[in-house]
């Protein structure tokens, strides 16, 4: 691999491991009629085409759910774990890196393990390209198991339809 042209910013280091396990929560909106939408492991608006994923060196992809679905943390309800590898992530030409030591705004919260995929620099038509890599990539790796947990005080996990 010839060097990279990559912009770190203080905190973050690329992750070279090409083993390591990257997972992304697949959150409740993200599954419309039971299916995975394809733009889901690349990036949103809101993320300024960093996309949050978790390593699977540092996090369980258990605990990387449980923290998400904890009151105050994600925006939206886990419903499941699905993960790409670092190798796959070179692959789509581009990088994972870890941010879990960068500087975080005031009452922020960053999941155990963060990192993110790069999609910064990328056109439209890259970034197309890349997620849907991505999700082909995690599609045919399948759902890393996980369980859903209750929320505190309650017994039982109200579950979507289409996972029951």
């Amino acid at each position: 691999m010839t060097a990279p042209n990559v912009t770190l910013h203080e905190g973050e280091s690329l992750i070279d491991d090409r083993e390591e396990l990257l997972y992304r929560q697949i959150l409740e909106w993200m599954v419309p009629d039971g299916a995975i939408l394809t733009h889901v492991f690349g990036p949103s608006t809101a993320d300024q085409g960093k996309p949050s994923y978790s390593r699977s060196s540092v996090v369980s992809a258990q605990d990387a759910r449980d923290w998400h679905n904890e009151p105050g943390n994600g925006n939206s309800k886990s419903t499941g774990v699905w993960a790409v590898s670092v190798d796959e992530v070179f692959e789509a030409e581009t990088f994972a890196i870890d941010d879990a030591a960068a500087p975080l705004e005031e009452d922020r919260a960053r999941a155990p393990g963060h990192c993110y995929v790069d999609y910064r620099q990328m056109t439209k038509v890259d970034i197309k390209s890349v997620r849907f890599l991505l999700y082909q990539r995690a599609m045919a790796r399948g759902e890393i198991t996980t369980t859903a947990r209750p929320n505190d005080g309650e017994l039982f996990v109200d579950l979507p339809e289409s996972t029951q």
